[in-house]
């Protein structure tokens, strides 16, 4: 919802909140507002919310949880950097450390990757920094990128099929498996099915390993078409987050 009490004031950072818990958007609002050049102009709970919000507000900063019902982060990300003409500058909030939930942030674009257990004066300085076009992330998200070794599991395994890279690519756009399921006319249990197939071909065993995987190996298509239309191929399905949900 946009902050009708509170237009911009020119010269502050504009930032929207992302965020399905309230408590939390309460509690970054406090924080950020600390600082007098940070204004927070918006807040929304669920991705589409979110999308449409920041399209019509054009924050300069988007502060963004990822798991969320509907739309993920990944899905919000992905809709927000599409938009070139004003596209804002994205900077992760999460609980979620995983390597391949950062990598796969950071290929969709977004500038910052934070915890939340984040000092407030750090977090601060974070916002400041995406708002510069710099990067910014927390010390132990940057030491676990520098210690993870590069995994290439592939490229002597089986293709994923086109129908792998149909659910692959809705995948990436946050839907869940019985949206995808119903975008591709077939079953939440033929989804779930793909899904099996895509983890064993990537060699990978989540959702978020599975998307980092497909944008580290270039699988994503270009722009909104289906990839079904394009005759090519992509792989994943739901993302409540546990690392072995399908």
């Amino acid at each position: 919802m946009p902050d009708d009490q509170n237009p911009p004031m020119e010269g502050n950072i504009t930032i929207v909140l992302v965020d399905d818990h309230t408590m939390m958007r309460e509690g970054t609002r406090r924080l950020l507002e600390e600082d007098a050049e940070l204004q927070v102009i918006g807040e929304a709970e669920q991705g589409t919310e979110a999308v449409a919000l920041c399209q019509h507000l054009r924050p300069r900063v988007v502060v963004l949880d990822i798991a969320m019902k509907g739309m993920n982060g990944f899905g919000v990300a992905q809709a927000l950097l599409a938009n070139r003409e004003s596209k804002p500058e994205i900077l992760v909030l999460t609980a979620y450390d995983q390597v391949a939930y950062v990598r796969a942030m950071l290929k969709l674009g977004a500038r910052g990757y934070w915890l939340k257990s984040a000092r407030g004066s750090e977090f601060r300085t974070a916002v400041h920094e995406v708002a510069a076009g710099r990067s910014s992330l927390a010390p132990d998200v940057r030491q676990r990128l520098q210690e993870e070794e590069e995994t290439v599991p592939l490229p002597d395994q089986e293709p994923l099929t086109v129908r792998e890279r149909a659910v692959l690519h809705l995948v990436v756009q946050g839907l869940r498996n019985i949206d995808i399921a119903q975008h591709l006319s077939i079953s939440v249990k033929t989804v779930e099915t793909h899904l099996t197939s895509i983890y064993s071909k990537c060699g990978v065993q989540s959702r978020a390993e599975a998307i980092a995987f497909a944008q580290r190996h270039s699988l994503l298509l270009e722009g909104n078409s289906s990839p079904l239309d394009q005759r090519t191929e992509h792989t994943s399905g739901q993302f409540p987050l546990a690392e072995k949900r399908l």
